[in-house]
């Protein structure tokens, strides 16, 4: 007898590619996930592109069909090039069709692999350059932001939009930028200082590894985060220090290999702490870690053990937060927007909390409500970024929330800016901001 060997999406160069992916069923190659999903439909309803299209093709099964087909060669990528890239660029990644599929297919997982396959350009190109720099120039692209900070505070970005040099040079994707960063963006280390938070405790407990928007954005939510970890751990700040997200959504697989790599290195030289992360994207990224390393008994192992040590901000939140008070006076409601997963342990524990707090004023999401686009997403090109934003706004507005909870600093700056042009009655916070 001969063994089956599984087609593959992309077999000149496999290496850019998964070996195997983690389901809840095991492991499977990419074509036996693909081949898992029996087009039953269940997740059409749940599929945010699907509402707003009613295609077959922006379904998750139509677009699992497509990458089935490329895979058995009976599709030619070639002549239907602009199709794909449509089918796979306008996916959201957030993994509401896997919660209401009876398999869990991963479709996000499976849009990323043909993302490889077809070597698509997601992001405006400028932009894409720079987020490359974070993983093997971590310091270089710190000054990159520095700088960008120091010129909007000079008001030369301001004045690049209003002339529309901006958009000549290929900076276009700027102008969307500064309208949701907040005006005034200190450094996160002044931010530390003035607030008399240590950012290096001596005999650590607990590392802290924050988010880009965190670290670079919103310092305020890092110090939030090691303000509530501080209760409880003595905790260490890791800085310019990548987790290998960005290569693995947009850029290269490989790459994104590399900085788990490094990360797990270094998190074994500190002495295999528990790691903590405020970025809902991040924790389930590296909870998946793992199967970076199918070909790699050693890594995996290590990975696994690693993904063990994982906490997200629901994990160190105390009982009664400290700045719970000062939600109460409206409705509240819990964003679910992630990547490629909407359960698990730290939405169940994060919708507790938002339960147990605000008992009647806590509004239960429906099923057709949509989330906050996860991690970029509106500057993928052929998105359908505003159609998806409204949406989340109309749910909002509907059920007139005061305070939409985030698990995503990007996704909470996103929605405020949405907010305050159709809504401007609610806002969007982390969900660490309930202690202040």
């Amino acid at each position: 007898m001969f063994d089956f060997i599984p087609p593959q999406l992309d077999p000149l160069h496999s290496k850019r590619h998964l070996t195997l992916i983690d389901t809840p069923f095991g492991e499977r190659s990419v074509y036996d996930s693909l081949c898992s999903c029996n087009r039953c439909g269940s997740c059409q309803q749940t599929c945010p592109t699907y509402w707003l299209t009613g295609e077959e093709t922006f379904s998750p099964r139509g677009r699992n069909q497509l990458a089935r087909l490329i895979a058995e060669k009976k599709l030619d990528v070639k002549k239907n090039r602009e199709l794909l890239a449509r089918a796979v660029n306008s996916c959201l990644l957030c993994g509401r069709c896997t919660q209401a599929c009876a398999g869990k297919i991963p479709t996000a997982e499976h849009m990323l692999e043909l993302r490889r396959t077809l070597q698509l350009n997601t992001l405006p190109k400028t932009l894409f350059t720079l987020l490359s720099w974070r993983t093997p120039y971590p310091r270089l692209f710190s000054r990159a932001v520095r700088l960008g900070a120091f010129l909007r505070s000079c008001g030369l970005i301001f004045l690049a939009r209003k002339t529309g040099i901006s958009r000549l040079v290929g900076f276009g994707w700027v102008n969307y930028v500064t309208q949701l960063l907040p005006r005034r963006t200190p450094s996160l280390a002044k931010v530390l200082r003035e607030q008399g938070i240590s950012a290096a405790p001596e005999k650590p407990t607990l590392i802290y590894l924050p988010s880009l928007e965190a670290e670079f954005c919103t310092p305020d939510l890092a110090a939030s985060v090691l303000k509530a970890a501080n209760q409880k751990y003595r905790t260490v700040l890791w800085t310019n220090t990548p987790s290998g997200l960005f290569d693995y959504v947009y850029g290269d697989v490989r790459q994104s290999r590399r900085a788990v790599k490094r990360l797990i290195a270094r998190w074994q030289k500190a002495g295999q702490l528990p790691l903590l992360t405020d970025s809902i994207d991040v924790y389930l990224f590296l909870l998946r870690a793992p199967q970076l390393f199918a070909a790699w008994a050693k890594h995996r192992r290590q990975a696994q053990e690693f993904a063990k040590q994982l906490k997200f901000v629901t994990d160190i939140l105390p009982r009664n937060p400290a700045n719970a008070e000062a939600f109460k006076n409206a409705p509240v409601r819990l964003d679910k927007g992630a990547l490629f997963l909407r359960e698990g342990k730290a939405f169940d524990k994060a919708q507790t909390i938002l339960k147990t707090l605000f008992k009647k004023n806590f509004v239960e999401c429906l099923y057709k409500d949509a989330d906050a686009p996860a991690f970029g997403y509106s500057f993928v090109r052929f998105n359908r970024a505003p159609e998806v934003w409204l949406r989340a706004v109309q749910s909002a507005a509907r059920t007139q929330t005061g305070t939409v909870f985030t698990l995503s600093g990007l996704s909470a700056l996103e929605l405020n800016f949405y907010l305050k042009k159709f809504y401007p009655s609610a806002k969007a916070d982390h969900f660490v901001r309930l202690n202040g």
